[in-house]
């Protein structure tokens, strides 16, 4: 498939803007008015205080934290970092699969995680992207949210000096451990919420008063969205013990060996919510079908019992002549409602049968 001019600009740009190339300097203002930013929105420089790059220099470590960029913010990366276009690409691009990769040429790892986030407000859970690019001696983190983790640790680090020397005096690798361990500790009250959940879905559905269908289905629809964030993190946990010494002055393996068990500890109790759930749906459709059957059973029943009566009815609706009828004269030996009284009496003998059958046969 052809590519258009404005996607080949962007391609160019990015490339141009590798460092050491002053090319990419000069035809810089060049591409971006050939590349003009979406929606028509008018290029301008960003304020110093709302810039999304920001930027932490403690002793050898450098932190670049960026925030919901766009190709502008990507472009000035690339003039700083030699970070391959297609990681860069992917750092824009939503949706994307978690991945790990190692640029042997540029000398840095590049981790892409799809991490769940608990909102304590209204215990909601989204699914944010977040792209790392770690290298001898710099971090750069790339985040859609301007409010969580991330820029929280970003903020604390640049407003507090005890903060800034815990997190980045040791390497780029320990920073980029601290992060992760913040990121994965919100598992926790994710799976405090979905256990929850379950005990409550417990309730509805052996309540025969109310339906579960609902609350099972959104609770099995919440549990299998985790399971496909938890999955890929375990496998990508397991390719960073292996490469993350690299980067680091001393052996890192156990601090993620610890993330890995957080990480498995979660996915164990997630497969046996999901367990829990799936019974709980087999309960709650043997449940509704029980007592749709009971409601059934009811109904045939009085339908059942009904039919003498409705037949000898139908008889004396006919225009014909019948004994105690109007053309053929009343029955009155038993006083004026004989005939009533017969009527009755031919309906109740064929239920007594039924009944005294249906009890012997245990069908009620």
């Amino acid at each position: 498939m052809a590519k258009t001019l404005k996607e080949t600009l962007k391609e160019i740009q990015i490339l141009l803007g590798k460092p050491h190339r002053k090319i990419a300097g000069t035809l810089k203002g060049y591409l971006n008015f050939l590349n003009p930013p979406e929606n028509g929105a008018k290029v301008s420089e960003p304020k110093k205080n709302g810039e999304k790059i920001q930027t932490i220099h403690h002793g050898k470590i450098t932190w670049v934290d960026v925030r919901d960029p766009n190709r502008r913010e990507i472009s000035q990366l690339a003039e700083k970092f030699p970070f391959h276009p297609l990681h860069l690409e992917d750092c824009v691009s939503k949706g994307q699969f978690p991945k790990l990769e190692q640029s042997d040429e540029d000398k840095y790892l590049f981790l892409l995680f799809r991490l769940p986030r608990f909102h304590l407000r209204d215990g909601s859970i989204t699914i944010s992207q977040i792209c790392f690019f770690l290298g001898e001696g710099y971090l750069v983190t790339i985040h859609e949210n301007t409010g969580d983790i991330i820029s929280n640790m970003f903020t604390d680090c640049k407003e507090n000096k005890q903060q800034r020397e815990a997190y980045i005096n040791n390497s780029s690798a320990h920073l980029f451990y601290t992060i992760l361990e913040k990121l994965t500790d919100d598992l926790s009250p994710i799976l405090q919420s979905i256990l929850k959940e379950v005990d409550e879905t417990e309730d509805i559905v052996f309540d025969d008063k109310v339906s579960g269908v609902y609350k099972v289905g959104q609770l099995r629809r919440k549990i299998i969205s985790l399971r496909r964030i938890i999955g890929p993190l375990r496998s990508l946990l397991e390719d960073i013990e292996e490469r993350i010494n690299r980067f680091a002055r001393s052996n890192l393996t156990v601090y993620f060996v610890d993330i890995a068990h957080r990480v498995d500890k979660a996915w164990e109790t997630l497969e046996e919510a999901r367990e829990t759930v799936d019974i709980y749906k087999d309960a709650d459709f043997i449940a509704s079908t029980e007592k749709t059957n009971r409601i059934l059973a009811v109904l045939t029943l009085i339908f059942t019992l009904s039919i003498p009566a409705t037949v000898i009815g139908s008889f004396y609706g006919m225009n014909i002549l019948l004994p105690g009828g109007l053309e053929g004269g009343s029955l009155t030996f038993l006083g004026k409602y004989t005939t009533f009284i017969l009527i009755l009496a031919a309906a109740a003998l064929p239920v007594f049968l039924m009944l005294t059958f249906f009890r012997k046969k245990g069908w009620f």
